[in-house]
């Protein structure tokens, strides 16, 4: 009985967030690439 109630629940608690993360509205929208590395600080001359 206790492995099926754990079971259950993350289980359910998995889906929760799921169903959270594909009702995010951002998901649809696409920006400019975020940029990453060493040169982030250093601003075009």
């Amino acid at each position: 009985m206790i492995d099926n109630l754990t079971i259950l629940l993350t289980h359910g608690l998995m889906l929760i967030a799921a169903w959270r993360l594909l009702k995010r509205p951002d998901l649809d929208r696409e920006g400019p690439p975020i940029r990453r590395g060493i040169d982030r600080g250093r601003r075009d001359a």
